[in-house]
């Protein structure tokens, strides 16, 4: 299904500011709050003005937008983290709505659950094991282990140590991407890559989680 453009569903313009994104969305969450409209419609209403309120309220996650669209947030972003760090309790208190969050992740479970993040798929693993023929034509079952890995409880997955945060990726300004320009005998030919600091994340972790 094709998403809406997160502008529109603001009802703001391109060059917005941030205070206008943030008034906008608090008319919006007014009106289609589970509390105050408790229909299926505005439910997923209230849930789609939070996404767009979510990126669009964020510097770096609204530059992502802005260069390559819904694309460029679903490729690197999960679902949950793309709700990360916006204000949402204190939009809530104001409005009169204070369910007594404690940060984000609250905010999160109660209004979208633990398993609505949209996760990326992993990659395919592959085993190989020696058989006989015997157990070929017959059919055998194998038990094999799989490592796996689990997020960690100090950072929460984060990588960075309790009380810290990733800070902006000093090689790429945040972008993920670096651009190299060179002009050549047919013009200027440009050239745009991950980069190598952050491995296109935009952030870089100055103190990791014991």
């Amino acid at each position: 299904m094709t998403k809406r453009d997160y502008y529109e569903i603001l009802g703001v313009s391109r060059d917005a500011t941030k205070e206008e994104i943030k008034r906008a969305y608090r008319k919006l969450a007014l009106k289609y709050h589970p509390d105050r409209n408790p229909s299926k419609e505005a439910e997923e209403k209230f849930k789609e003005i939070s996404e767009a309120y979510a990126v669009l309220s964020d510097d770096e996650k609204r530059r992502q937008y802005d260069m390559f669209g819904h694309e460029g947030i679903d490729q690197r972003y999960s679902y949950e983290d793309i709700f990360r760090g916006a204000d949402f309790g204190e939009i809530f208190r104001d409005l009169g709505f204070d369910f007594g969050f404690g940060g984000f992740e609250d905010f999160f479970e109660h209004f979208f659950g633990r398993g609505y993040s949209r996760r990326k798929r992993g990659a395919d693993l592959r085993y190989d094991v020696e058989i006989s023929l015997e157990d070929a034509y017959h059919g055998k079952s194998i038990e094999v282990r799989i490592p796996r890995t689990e997020r960690c409880e100090v950072c929460n997955g984060t990588g960075a140590k309790p009380g810290t945060q990733p800070v902006r990726c000093p090689e790429c300004g945040g972008t993920g991407q670096i651009q190299r320009s060179r002009r050549t005998a047919f013009g200027i030919f440009t050239q745009i890559t991950v980069c190598p600091r952050c491995n296109g994340k935009g952030t870089i972790i100055k103190t990791p989680c014991p």
